[in-house]
């Protein structure tokens, strides 16, 4: 089975679910940058409840996610603070951050790389070993439908598992006439450890929340919470 999205700073769970579930995974990184979209930014807890914790960015109209980089390598300082004055207190704080800020001390300076090397650290801390195929590597030609159908048919897959959402607009009728079957999938949170009470539980934050708050449970949370269900 295969999976394919765009690439994510610090996604949330059910991104981690899909992946965990996908024998390949294709990170899409040739394809349009989405401006404010989930690629350079993502939602942690505060004390004031959530709160987008952003990567700037500088991009032109039209540029790839690969494409884009980052307006200052000052930023991961701010990162750092950030992730330090909300989450320090958090039980697995001190096993979880000290391997983000060895990312961020490296200084790098494109969005894309940035995202991966953090995907694949958290892939770690979440027992993920599913491989990643960067859609550059590909040469895709194909747009939207065509484009999904022709990197499905590329890395040798006959199932893909996609996201409820990216249904509305799938002609499903092209994946039939490639001999493609196809899955989506539900993730539904329970609440977990998350500090700041008063605000009570909030769902969909990155993942970091789930590991700096309950990391001996973030494995059996990500696979105990998502369910498959087969489209065509």
């Amino acid at each position: 089975m295969i999976s394919i999205h765009q690439s994510q700073f610090l996604p949330w769970l059910p991104f981690f679910y899909k992946i965990k579930k996908s024998d390949v995974f294709v990170v899409l990184d040739h394809v349009q940058y989405q401006k404010n979209g989930v690629q350079n930014r993502n939602t942690i807890k505060t004390s004031q409840g959530g709160l987008w914790l952003t990567v700037p960015v500088k991009v032109n109209l039209g540029m790839a996610i690969n494409q884009v980089e980052l307006v200052t390598t000052d930023c991961y300082e701010k990162l750092v603070k950030t992730l330090d004055m909300n989450y320090k207190k958090s039980a697995y704080y001190s096993e979880i951050m000290p391997k983000i800020e060895q990312i961020f001390s490296r200084h790098i300076s494109s969005l894309h790389e940035l995202n991966l090397l953090l995907l694949k650290e958290l892939f770690g801390f979440l027992d993920i070993s599913t491989p990643l195929v960067e859609s550059s590597t590909l040469n895709i030609e194909s747009l939207k439908d065509d484009m999904v159908i022709e990197i499905i048919n590329k890395v040798g897959d006959k199932e893909y598992l996609s996201g409820k959402g990216a249904l509305d607009y799938m002609d499903l009728e092209k994946f039939k006439a490639h001999g493609i079957k196809v899955y989506t999938y539900d993730f539904d949170y329970t609440p977990y450890t998350q500090l700041w009470d008063k605000q009570g539980f909030v769902a969909d934050l990155s993942a970091l929340d789930m590991l700096f708050n309950d990391l001996p449970n973030s494995k059996d949370y990500l696979c105990n919470n998502g369910k498959i269900e087969r489209i065509i």
